[in-house]
């Protein structure tokens, strides 16, 4: 009987912890990213940007591809990777041609409901340690809705 109570604790646990390595950190999920998104907000270096600039800028995530836009103009067209055990959950955006090519732009991301929140720098910078962007720093921190 106590073999059986301790087979069956290890599996609960075992699903448990798989459970929650699907779900990751801050309520993201790698599904629920993928999508269109619209532009919210955007700041960067503690600046924020006009109204009529953020409602041009529009994100794309599929399984592994990022693409961001502004208007008809694309900013980035590249790869990226979540680590949904971190907490906040980390994202790298890795570029694929240009100047960014193989280089990756380390932040964060949480996700609340269809809010996506995001704070990162370019390539070679460190990544934020939370969700602002103090002046003068090169952070960006930008808030997604679903489209």
């Amino acid at each position: 009987m106590g073999r059986m109570i301790f087979v069956l604790a290890v599996g609960v646990s075992f699903w448990i912890s798989a459970n929650l390595k699907i779900q990751g950190a801050e309520g993201v999920d790698a599904k629920s990213l993928e999508g269109s998104w619209v532009c919210v907000s955007v700041e960067t270096g503690g600046e924020r940007k006009p109204e009529e600039v953020a409602k041009q800028l529009r994100l794309t995530l599929t399984a592994d591809r990022y693409k961001t836009e502004l208007g008809e103009q694309l900013l980035f067209d590249s790869t990226y990777t979540v680590d949904l055990k971190k907490t906040p959950a980390q994202i790298d955006i890795i570029g694929t041609e240009g100047e960014f090519k193989g280089k990756a732009a380390l932040g964060l991301l949480k996700l609340d409901g269809d809010t996506l929140t995001m704070c990162y720098v370019m390539p070679g910078g460190e990544r934020p340690s939370g969700f602002e962007s103090p002046k003068g720093s090169g952070v960006t921190l930008v808030v997604w809705r679903k489209k």
